[in-house]
């Protein structure tokens, strides 16, 4: 009698690393008609006013790829510092650091990525981790073209330059000549793990930017 149960159906399909569960003292606030942002309670008022330009991206990203976003329910879960990454893509729930809590906004960009991979990457995977890029570099490039939508070209240019450096750094980083610097490493003996870097991130970017 005291436990409760509940139940979910996810009607897109997803690749299994895509699957994740939270478990918390949590609470929400809405911050858009399809969108709400859960976090513990001591910082929920300041994620919901950190990443209240959800909706503008959402509609940004449909107006750019001519598709609606079919997954229903667009939710951030803002979790604990210890949180090792900038963002997770997880379906309906996108998993968020708390370091974006800037209190301007200034670093909602990661939103507006993880929202975008909402069609690049969510709804359309790449086959094998060797062909990561596809992933990343498309919603880079799908991150930005919102980006210019909602606060013009200016912005684009200047955050594509920016990257520049940490593209060449992490060629540095591995060599030249190294697989891992590839679009399309060859991971045959290698860990996926191993070969994560901004590189097909920015990489991929260039490239489809470029065509």
């Amino acid at each position: 009698p005291d436990q409760v149960s509940f139940e979910f159906e996810q009607n897109v399909v997803i690749p299994s690393y895509l699957l994740a569960l939270a478990v918390g003292q949590l609470e929400c606030r809405p911050i858009g008609p399809r969108s709400k942002v859960w976090s513990e309670p001591s910082m929920v008022e300041a994620a919901a006013y950190e990443f209240a330009e959800v909706e503008n991206f959402l509609q940004a990203a449909e107006a750019i790829t001519g598709q609606p976003y079919v997954w229903q329910r667009y939710d951030l879960l803002c979790l604990p510092p210890s949180f090792p990454f900038g963002g997770m893509e997880n379906p309906c729930l996108s998993f968020v650091t708390p370091t974006l809590i800037a209190g301007d906004r200034s670093l909602a960009n990661v939103v507006a990525h993880e929202a975008s991979h909402s069609w690049t990457g969510n709804l359309v995977t790449n086959c094998t981790w060797q062909h990561f890029w596809l992933n990343e570099g498309w919603t880079v490039w799908l991150e930005r073209r919102i980006e210019a939508k909602l606060h013009g070209d200016k912005w684009f240019e200047f955050h594509a330059a920016q990257q520049v450096s940490s593209l060449y750094e992490a060629i540095d980083h591995f060599g030249s000549e190294h697989s891992f610097t590839s679009l399309t490493p060859c991971l045959s003996n290698d860990d996926p793990d191993d070969a994560f870097s901004i590189i097909p991130y920015e990489k991929g970017f260039i490239l489809l930017h470029s065509l």
